[in-house]
């Protein structure tokens, strides 16, 4: 498209008055040997086309109103003759309210013998004005999206007045000039990626980035390829952003403590084994795995309550933690059952590392649990199943459980825990 047909695109002469509450600018193909219609997603919003599956010139057609069908072909001829022709249309909706319609031409592919094959146009949704002295430019003035046109080269061709309040520059210091000799802060950033891989794709290029103008602000940027010219939209969504990632941080939140136990804030029954197999199947099985319980606990609750149980679960979920690393997954399987699955790190474990866990583990839990005028001493009866290397994950859990009641059984220990006044 020649430097004529841009200008007279942007002219006063070729416009019609019109008023557009709500405005929203889409593009339009018209495919005239296959007669193919596409349209880009607003586009689509103005005809109301949803999830329509079928072709979109069968929704145009049956959106636009019978009385109106001669302004169209009119705007065919007016159309495929030179870029600049437009015509307001109606369009009946699918529960009968009407829509009127501005479409205007943009841009005509030829042919090699120089007859057109492609008809490109703008569509906007109208209110017919009284005056019609009124231009084209009142309706991207009023969109709420900020509006440009650069030209191949990244000449600027057209800004809107929502562009201009962005940038805080009128158009007239900026129609005419190169991008980044109006805009230096444009030279290297996205726009220069938009503007290219809109041109070489022929299409719909669209972009989600912080502002090159406006601290703190989040814009969608969206370049549509138009035959020699870039279309380029944008729009604040710096609160939408905000939103969905308040959203997302709840879910994130409301996720993370789904996978935790309520009572002591390790992973509960079903994550700790979810992490283990995930664990597993990125590395190996785990090189060993212990299963923990606290001795007597049925004593703890029958003697002292439930609530001191619990505290003394807290407290020892806690202990155990502290005593384990990255290479470990912690959680409890329930009542007063804990799994621990060690993993190899860049060494392998030692086959007595598990064993010294377990030292430690007991050692641990031994210290005193303060209560209100008191201290209760636990503990820890553990059982340790090694990978033998033909182990299975649940052959390997069975024998940390069966290694569990043997220790219990061999160990001699107290029948009642330790509970000591606190000297006053």
């Amino acid at each position: 498209m020649g430097d004529r047909h841009r200008e007279d695109n942007l002219g006063p002469d070729h416009v019609s008055g019109i008023e557009t509450p709500n405005a929203s600018i889409g593009i339009t193909r018209y495919f005239i040997d296959t007669g193919r219609l596409e349209w880009d997603a607003r586009a689509a919003d103005i005809f109301e086309a949803g999830l329509d599956p079928r072709p979109a010139i069968e929704i145009w057609h049956e959106r636009v109103h019978p009385d109106d069908a001669h302004l169209l072909v009119q705007l065919y001829e007016d159309a495929s003759a030179d870029v600049g022709a437009e015509c307001i249309y109606r369009v009946v909706l699918s529960d009968g309210t009407v829509r009127h319609i501005l479409t205007r031409s943009v841009a005509v592919e030829t042919a090699p013998d120089g007859h057109p094959t492609v008809l490109t146009g703008v569509v906007s949704q109208v209110r017919p004005l009284i005056d019609t002295s009124e231009r084209l430019g009142t309706v991207l003035d009023s969109v709420s999206l900020g509006f440009a046109i650069l030209d191949r080269d990244m000449i600027i061709r057209y800004v809107n007045t929502q562009t201009e309040r962005h940038l805080g520059i009128a158009r007239d210091q900026l129609i005419g000039r190169h991008l980044h000799d109006a805009l230096p802060d444009t030279q290297g950033s996205y726009f220069d990626n938009l503007h290219r891989d809109a041109l070489l794709t022929c299409g719909e290029v669209s972009i989600e980035a912080p502002a090159l103008f406006r601290p703190d602000t989040i814009m969608e940027v969206t370049a549509n390829y138009v035959e020699d010219v870039v279309a380029v939209s944008f729009r604040n969504i710096t609160d939408a952003v905000h939103r969905a990632t308040r959203l997302l941080d709840a879910y994130r939140e409301l996720l993370a403590k789904s996978r935790l136990d309520d009572l002591t804030g390790v992973l509960n029954r079903s994550a700790l084994f979810e992490r283990i197999e995930r664990v597993s199947a990125e590395i190996s099985l785990p090189t060993a795995i212990l299963f923990i319980d606290v001795d007597n606990f049925k004593t703890i609750n029958d003697t002292h309550g439930h609530l001191v149980g619990d505290h003394v679960l807290r407290i020892t979920a806690a202990r155990l933690a502290d005593l384990c690393n990255s290479n470990t997954v912690l959680g409890r399987i329930g009542g007063d059952e804990f799994v621990i699955a060690m993993f190899d790190d860049d060494e392998p474990l030692t086959t007595n590392e598990p064993e010294q866990l377990r030292r430690r583990l007991r050692r641990a839990a031994r210290a005193p649990i303060d209560l209100n005028d008191s201290t209760l001493s636990i503990e820890l009866s553990v059982g340790i199943a090694h990978n033998t290397g033909e182990s299975t994950l649940e052959d390997m859990l069975t024998r940390a459980d069966l290694a569990l009641y043997e220790h219990k059984t061999n160990i001699s220990r107290i029948d009642v825990p330790r509970r000591t006044k606190h000297q006053h």
